[in-house]
């Protein structure tokens, strides 16, 4: 996360610090004749990218007794190149010490926050990384916008496996005040509003979570809050999660018209208009925002979305039925690549589809090369889906060999995925396994919410879309006395006059 490139803000720091050495000199002529020796030195390297350069000559500076006798202007740019350099040769320690140095600074820049958070998240300091954005928010909001989303939902995902630890709860705290500037522009911040209602909830503070319940704008957060035993409760005993939807698609409406340079509004549109059934609306949505052509160059995030925009129209067609438009809505997606390696995410989803309406050769084939390279560089997650595809592809052709052999796999990997093990169970046709891991979800209190959602039951589907995959599998487990009663003690299932989210 640390750039060793020195780019605009320190090369620009670096020269207004060389032209202010010579007014300096005479008041702390020691040290600043030392810094102007070595400013134009220093310069040269940074701009040529010689990191072990840039050490040499500013580690004698910085470890000097009065080196906190220097300005602040001429400071700045020293402690900026020892903590780029530092971080570039893993020497995380002397970094954080020199970030936080350079932070203490009047009028610290943008830059200086953003490396400081980074040093802290790369070497694991996650109560100290939660102090720095605390910091932030107080000091400097503006230095969000030099901190890419994705930094901090890292930190979130790291905290999240440790939810005991107090600095997850003030990250929650944080990330979920109305007035965090990353928030302003990032709906999914929003979702960290559940998991700091459970807490809360577990904490005995009924009222900050009813609280928290009651802020959540997202259909789908909703709709966990209503199968969560600890958050239920704060919604009302008639909850219409259709009702959720029809002003989640309002509201995404008009935050489209506002900012119609975001592809990631009208794609959330038209998942949301797919749950709603109306897949012509969804259509409509999207081929209104199709981004080549005229608007190739009006969404800013048109690079990380495009993919998605693809796969929303290839969801859109299934949900209509277009089979044949789906599957080239899905190759369009996978011939973009993803992220600049193989499309793993629309692979998957295609050979889902490719199963669903009949056609199990296709999929073996599509997911041969991944099968072939072990995933070809899918996560965990990513790999037993592609496995469950596989198997359910296999199976349909009556290849248990080959199906066993996902299976095999999918049994040796179970926290990797869950609920695709279930899944898988369901697709090969062992009801009493998949029941045993749809009853051990049930237990989990952190998977018991999801295997809930899988077993409501939502609106029939639309006419001429074949059954899901595992709908056979879920009629079938819910009709066992076992399963009822693992429901049962799990809080209870609801029916909702929705589409499943994932057609």
């Amino acid at each position: 996360m640390i750039n060793a490139k020195p780019g605009r803000a320190l090369a620009a720091a670096l020269a207004l610090a060389s032209a202010g050495l010579p007014a300096q000199a005479e008041a702390r002529q020691d040290i600043s004749r030392a810094a102007a020796k070595a400013m134009p030195r220093l310069q040269s390297s940074m701009n040529g990218n010689d990191c072990n350069g840039v050490l040499k000559i500013i580690s004698p500076l910085v470890a000097r007794k009065d080196f906190g006798t220097l300005e602040p202007l001429l400071q700045g740019p020293i402690l900026l190149s020892a903590t780029i350099c530092e971080g570039q040769a893993n020497k995380l320690d002397a970094a954080l010490g020199h970030a936080r140095m350079l932070t203490a600074l009047p009028g610290a820049a943008d830059i200086a926050w953003r490396l400081r958070y980074a040093v802290e998240l790369d070497s694991k300091r996650d109560s100290d990384a939660v102090a720095t954005l605390e910091m932030i928010q107080k000091q400097a909001p503006s230095a969000f916008g030099s901190i890419p989303d994705d930094w901090i939902f890292a930190l979130v995902n790291r905290l999240d496996a440790r939810q005991d630890d107090p600095a997850y709860r003030r990250l929650l705290v944080l990330a979920t005040d109305p007035a965090f500037p990353p928030a302003i522009n990032d709906a999914g911040f929003s979702r960290l509003r559940l998991p700091l209602a459970r807490l809360l909830a577990k904490e005995g503070d009924k009222e900050s979570a009813a609280a928290q319940v009651a802020a959540i704008r997202e259909a789908d957060l909703l709709r966990q809050a209503s199968l969560d035993p600890h958050l239920r409760s704060y919604l009302p005993a008639d909850f219409d999660l259709r009702a959720a939807y029809e002003r989640q698609a309002a509201d995404l409406e008009q935050r489209s018209i506002a900012r119609p340079g975001r592809l990631a509004l009208p794609i959330d549109l038209a998942a949301t208009q797919r749950v709603l059934g109306q897949a012509d609306k969804a259509l409509a949505t999207l081929q209104a925002a199709r981004p080549d052509g005229v608007l190739a160059k009006q969404f800013s995030d048109r690079d990380e979305r495009l993919n998605w925009w693809w796969d929303g129209l290839a969801r859109t067609y299934e949900q209509l039925g277009r089979y044949g438009e789906a599957v080239e809505a899905y190759r369009t997606a996978i011939a973009g690549g993803e992220k600049g390696r193989p499309n793993v995410s629309q692979t998957i989803n295609l050979a889902y589809l490719h199963v669903r309406f009949g056609h199990p050769r296709e999929a073996l084939a599509l997911l041969a090369p991944f099968a072939q390279q072990a995933g070809a560089g899918a996560s965990p997650y990513g790999v037993m889906e592609m496995r469950l595809a596989h198997a359910c592809a296999a199976q349909a052709l009556a290849l248990d060999d080959l199906a066993a052999t996902d299976l095999a796999y999918a049994q040796a990997h179970p926290e990797d995925h869950p609920e695709a093990l279930t899944d898988m169970q369901m697709c090969m046709g062992r009801f009493d396994d998949a029941a045993a891991s749809m009853i051990a979800r049930l237990g989990d209190p952190d998977r018991q919410v999801d295997a809930l959602g899988q077993l409501s039951e939502y609106r029939p589907l639309p006419t001429g879309v074949p059954p899901g995959l595992f709908d056979p599998g879920l009629t079938a487990l819910r009709a066992r006395a076992d399963v009822q009663a693992a429901i049962a003690r799990a809080g209870g299932t609801r029916k909702f006059d929705v589409l499943p989210a994932t057609l």
